[in-house]
């Protein structure tokens, strides 16, 4: 049985567990913007489509329980944070949209 997914999976919890904190961080710092908050997602989603990789190579093999629990939860958290990505680009979007609607003047929200 071939296990290399085992250090990838090990990898993802580690950059994961760094992420849950990093991540909101950045999302919330003040002045964050437009385009930060994209390449941010894309960082975010390349991360979650490597975890997708080792999902697969686990598909493939007979798996013990406590790995499948442990990659459940990782791809819970990874879509988790592409998903507070995606609203905070929503969000600055409609900031940029409610400026634009007002002539380019500050709304004062923010």
């Amino acid at each position: 049985m071939s296990i290399d997914w085992i250090p990838r999976l090990r990898g993802h919890a580690d950059l994961v567990k760094r992420l849950v904190e990093e991540v909101p961080q950045a999302l919330d710092r003040p002045g964050l913007s437009l385009e930060h908050a994209k390449r941010l997602r894309a960082v975010i989603q390349k991360g979650q489509r490597d975890f997708d990789e080792v999902l697969e190579l686990m598909n493939e093999q007979d798996v013990d329980e406590t790995y499948r629990n442990a990659a459940d939860n990782l791809a819970k958290i990874w879509s988790h944070l592409v998903d507070a990505a995606a609203d905070k680009i929503q969000m600055l979007e409609d900031e940029v949209s409610a400026e634009t609607d007002h002539g380019g003047e500050l709304t004062g929200t923010g």
